[in-house]
Formats: structure tokens, C-alpha cells, sequence
């Protein structure tokens, strides 16, 4: 038997005994609250034919949105493609 694997469950070190998926959540729920916070400015927004006025974060979300549905498409479209040959 190991005695340090003895030793580090007396002491409680045991790594299952942290919950990292709940730190893990927390630290990102702080992070998109400190860039929500940063980015309240209202900037007007053109797309097309109307213009809206909106907060930077939301812009800056949607853009991102935009990014993962393109990504999603591409990578679909390229497996069916690789898949048709």
C-alpha cells in the first residue's frame, strides 16, 4: 500500500473532494459578468437598411452566436461533402 495515498486521505486531500466543475462554473459566471460590466456602452449598430442602438456586450454575444452557427454549417456541410465521395 501506498503511503502517501494513505496519508493524503487523512488529511482530506483528496482531489475528488474538490468540486471543480463548481469552481470551474463560478470563475467563468465572474468572468462574463466583469466583461458585461466593461461593455455597458450603447453603440448604434447599421446592418443592412436599419440601424438600432444597442449595448456592446449584446453586439459582441451575437457576433459570437453568428461565428458558432457559421462554424456548425461549415463543419456539417464539409462532412457530408467528405461523405458524398
Amino acid at each position: 500500500m501506498n503511503n502517501n495515498s494513505t496519508k493524503d486521505q487523512q488529511q482530506g486531500n483528496n482531489t475528488k473532494d474538490t468540486p471543480w466543475r463548481l469552481i470551474s462554473f463560478a470563475v467563468l459566471v465572474a468572468i462574463v459578468a466583469i466583461f458585461v460590466l466593461q461593455n455597458r456602452d450603447r453603440l448604434p449598430v447599421n446592418f443592412l437598411f436599419f440601424e438600432i442602438n444597442s449595448r456592446q456586450w449584446v453586439n459582441l454575444s451575437v457576433a459570437v452566436a453568428f461565428g458558432v452557427i457559421l462554424d456548425r454549417l461549415f463543419i456539417g456541410w464539409r462532412k457530408r461533402r467528405r461523405n458524398d465521395d
